[in-house]
């Protein structure tokens, strides 16, 4: 088992302790409509001195709304950067983003959906190249924020029943789980657990008992983007009905079969950890306290 540690947290744009590799491939990928794939990348952080033969990964995954966003914000390079110093693997995805100019209810349901395809596939492409990355796959995490997180709920719970009906409308939509080369196809999506910020899932039915991935939710109780209970997505009648963490957290209390967490930030707002929502400067003290919760999370649910 890798050894974690608390680093001090001093935000830093470099790192001796870290060996980074950018812009690697991991998808080809179609947005239904357009003619011309997209290569989605990650960007994979390592211990500069690792001996260890397996180490646990971390993927995380940007927020952005599907509209925008990166796997080089701030905040993804702090995460991975962090998970690298304390002897973790961390790999930071892209995901297939909805064009502004198609920007409609339905697009926005679908493009939700590709994310979590893309996050599926990110996870068992690196279960398939596990050697060349020394992964442990019984090991890895997955960590997103925002739309992020919510790519990452609806990956995890969402059956082939459960699709929303605008997801059908294009047959280069297949199942969720099903995109990849021959060996990623082959390969389970099964993760050791997730850490979701501030994240949603928008039928909390389709949690199911058999669904037993670890999770560790947190939120903000003074979100209006993507509320803490339920609520309209950025508080606009319109926009996707939402049914954020602690709707999530009593749905799975309820089942009583998945181990998970709740913590709750009284007086905070969406993306916390963020001065000002800007999603290039972090408040260091509040990026802190959301590692230390990871970090623990993850000992605690570390499969050998």
């Amino acid at each position: 088992m890798v050894a974690l540690v608390l680093v001090a947290g001093v935000l830093v744009a470099q790192n001796p302790q870290v060996n980074a590799q950018y812009s690697v491939p991991y998808a080809y990928a179609h947005y239904p409509g357009q003619d011309k794939a997209v290569n989605l990348c990650f960007d994979f952080y390592e211990p500069a001195d690792s001996s260890d033969a397996l180490r646990p990964l971390v993927i995380t995954v940007f927020g952005g709304g599907f509209v925008f966003g990166s796997r080089d914000y701030e905040d993804m390079v702090e995460w991975c950067s962090r998970f690298a110093e304390i002897g973790c693997a961390a790999a930071s995805i892209d995901y297939r983003l909805l064009p502004a100019k198609k920007f409609s209810f339905k697009e926005l349901v679908r493009t939700g959906y590709m994310a979590a395809q893309d996050v599926s596939t990110a996870v068992r492409f690196f279960k398939a190249n596990s050697e060349k990355y020394r992964i442990d796959t019984n090991r890895i995490f997955l960590l997103g924020q925002s739309a992020g997180a919510v790519a990452i709920i609806h990956a995890l719970y969402m059956d082939e029943d459960e699709r929303p009906s605008e997801t059908r409308a294009y047959p280069e939509l297949p199942p969720l789980h099903s995109q990849g080369n021959a060996e990623e196809k082959a390969q389970s999506f099964g993760v050791a657990g997730a850490i979701l910020l501030w994240g949603c899932v928008f039928d909390p039915e389709m949690i199911d008992a058999d669904e037993i991935t670890p999770v560790c939710l947190i939120h903000g109780e003074k979100d209006r983007i993507l509320p803490v209970d339920s609520g309209y997505a950025f508080s606009i009648l319109g926009m996707p009905y939402a049914y954020g963490s602690r709707v999530m957290a009593n749905r799975l209390k309820e089942l009583g079969t998945v181990p998970f967490e709740l913590h709750l930030k009284e007086n905070e707002a969406h993306a916390f950890y963020f001065k000002h929502l800007s999603m290039f400067q972090l408040d260091a003290m509040k990026f802190d306290e959301c590692f230390k919760i990871a970090r623990d999370f993850m000992l605690r649910n570390e499969k050998e």
